[in-house]
């Protein structure tokens, strides 16, 4: 049977704060934010996605210089931007894209990031939960100012919602620590793709250093989320305590 580690989960809001969802017209709502079932969210996704940004700035700061530790940039070598291109030609990104795995090809590595979090074909250890809050969200209005004439511009007013500060939304972050049918540890080369694990090669960390290292460190390092940060929003904290 599978063995987990589960974390609770709890972030506040700091500021003003909204990740939206797609428009329903009937709603009257131009901009709302995400719900599930009537309740405000943050979307795993999205916590995945700054999770995953937080664990890149630790490899990049703390493990400069060193090839095996260089996080990809999740996207493939033919979409990949500008800026990302001269992300990879800086140094701080591997080379190549995403890490993928598939029986008839294959990444160079699997990179420390996509090991936790996933890679394409590959599943990780770390299930990224909803977060869900009680909250009712607010309206803001916004208006489009005609710089011709200084005054507000006609038919521009639109309405959006928000979720004001000190909102707290929770969740459960459950992390694999074995599954003996896959014959995977996590902390330990997986031996179907060992090869691809090499940067866990030379017993650097226990399993408990790493996953706060990787994992739980890096989750409370999140201070933003969501959008509309050049408007002041998205500020947040995050407390991540053991299951009792």
């Amino acid at each position: 049977m599978a063995t987990y580690a589960t974390y609770n989960v709890e972030l506040i809001t700091l500021e003003p704060f909204r990740i939206g969802a797609i428009t329903d017209p009937m709603s009257g709502i131009d901009n709302p934010v995400a719900t599930v079932g009537k309740r405000v969210v943050i979307q795993g996704p999205s916590l995945k996605g700054a999770l995953r940004s937080e664990i890149e700035r630790h490899l990049i700061d703390k493990y400069k210089g060193d090839q095996l530790m260089k996080p990809c940039i999740p996207s493939s070598q033919q979409t990949l931007s500008n800026e990302e291109k001269q992300l990879i030609q800086s140094g701080k990104f591997r080379e190549g894209g995403s890490c993928f795995y598939s029986e008839r090809s294959k990444s160079s590595s699997i990179c420390p990031s996509c090991y936790f979090l996933g890679a394409q074909g590959l599943a990780g250890f770390v299930r990224v939960p909803y977060l869900y809050s009680e909250i009712v969200p607010e309206m803001l209005y916004s208006v489009r100012i005609d710089r011709a004439i200084g005054v507000v511009r006609e038919k521009t007013n639109r309405n959006y919602q928000l979720i004001s500060d000190n909102t707290k939304f929770i969740g459960k972050i459950e992390v694999l620590l074995s599954d003996p049918v896959k014959d995977w540890e996590i902390g330990k080369p997986r031996p179907q793709i060992g090869e691809l694990d090499n940067w866990l090669r030379g017993n650097k960390w226990t399993q408990e250093s790493l996953l706060n290292e990787f994992i739980l460190e890096r989750i409370r390092a999140i201070d933003s989320l969501g959008g509309f940060k050049s408007k002041g929003f998205g500020k947040v904290t995050i407390t991540v305590q053991p299951e009792k």
